[in-house]
Order: structure tokens, then sequence, then C-alpha cells
């Protein structure tokens, strides 16, 4: 199929080694995966049901806009996860689709499994839009239009039109996002790095700073890793 979206990285495979099992990576239930159908751009998250090695996977069947998102037996899908550091992905097809005791899709169990230990330094070059508020401030806390020249998994290129705080302030970024053409509003707590020198091209006042990113769960994790991937692979 000329869309398919198979995974880019080199396996252990195809490098001599077998594969790795899928049950070595511990995976929990209930744990956070990006379902996308190969040959389609939206990603959808479910959840891991549970697993019985060299059968099946079961996930909870994905949602959107809150309507069960049709799944046909026989579908070839991608599927992406993150464990510990590592983003972990593979293809597989659909085995069966199930609306009883719950909705839920069994999945053939992958012959072969794609990891890449992730490097929070990678950043990528793009303007994000979105709004800060300092939270270290308290009552004096306003929300400001703000928008990002650069980001990584870790941390982010922040500019906005005054001055928001001091090194070590916690913020919450409020980041618009858009994800293989499904847009998403991000929340992000993080920390002011300090100001950084930028020369503007323009006239309009800005203010510069290095912003780290504070833990997020799981679902928030997974689409801020696949926004900056997928912006990654544009810019290549």
């Amino acid at each position: 199929m000329e869309n398919q979206a198979a995974p880019e990285k080199v396996t252990e495979a195809s490098e001599g080694k077998p594969p790795p099992e899928l049950n070595r990576l511990r995976l929990r239930f209930g744990d956070a995966l990006q379902l996308q159908f190969v040959g389609e751009d939206p990603r959808f998250t479910v959840r891991l049901v549970g697993y019985l090695e060299n059968r099946s996977i079961i996930i909870t069947t994905p949602i959107h806009n809150r309507r069960l998102v049709p799944v046909r037996v026989g579908q070839s899908v991608a599927v992406r996860m993150m464990v510990n550091d590592q983003a972990c992905a593979f293809v597989t097809e659909v085995v069966q689709t199930y609306r009883v005791p719950y909705p839920h899709v069994h999945l053939d169990y992958p012959r072969e499994l794609v990891t890449n230990k992730l490097r929070k330094a990678v950043r990528v070059e793009t303007r994000v839009d979105g709004s800060v508020i300092n939270r270290s401030i308290g009552e004096r806390a306003k929300e400001i239009d703000c928008h990002l020249m650069d980001i990584s998994e870790s941390g982010a290129h922040l500019v906005t039109p005054i001055r928001i705080g001091k090194s070590g302030d916690e913020i919450t970024l409020s980041l618009k996002l858009n994800i293989g053409g499904m847009h998403r509003t991000l929340t992000i707590p993080a920390i002011l790095r300090g100001r950084m020198k930028v020369k503007d091209s323009d006239d309009e006042r800005k203010v510069h700073y290095g912003v780290e990113f504070l833990a997020l769960a799981d679902d928030e994790r997974i689409e801020l890793i696949a926004f900056v991937y997928s912006k990654l692979s544009t810019n290549l």
C-alpha cells in the first residue's frame, strides 16, 4: 500500500538480533497506546486491556467525539506507546472486534517490534500558538497569549509580549497542537529557566524564555512526543 505508515526506525531483528518480546516491556493493564489506521492520518488514544503472547493484544475500541470509531476485521493498524524512555511501535492487523461486555478490539500479536531510545535534547523549530500563566505569583496571575519557537519532549523556547516572571517560576502552558490533522489543546506544567537574548526581525516587543517541562500524564506525554516527532519528520 502506497500510503502505508509503518514505523521508520531500524528494528533489532534487522540487525541480526531477535525482535524484542512485547511481554519484556512490562506493559501494565490500562497503559495508554496510540492507534493509527494505516494509510490514514488520525491517531486515537486507546487503553491496553491485556494480551496473550503469540495470540493477540486486547485494546479498548477508539472513541472520537464520544462515538465509537468503526474498526473492521483485517484492517492494518500502527500502534505506538511509551515505555520508560523508549518509544515503541509495531504494525499489525485487527483480528476481531466486540461490543460486549464493553467495546474492545483484538489485534494480532506483533511479529516485529520497533524500539527507539528517546533523545530528550531533540528540538524542532516550529511555531506553536497558545497561552501561559505564571502560577508562582498567586492571585496576580493573568493568562497571556504566547507562542513557541521550538519544542522538544523536555522543553521549549517561549515567546511572550511582556515579562511574565523570573527563573524558577512555575508556569502552565496551554498549547494548540495539530497532530496528524487532529487538533488538540495540551496543558503542560513547566518552569521558567531564564530569559534568552534574541534579536527579533521586527519592532514588536517580545520577551524570550527557555522553559523546562514538568512531568506529564501518559496520555499527554504521548501526544507531545507524537507532535515533536511528526514535526521532526516534516522538517527533514
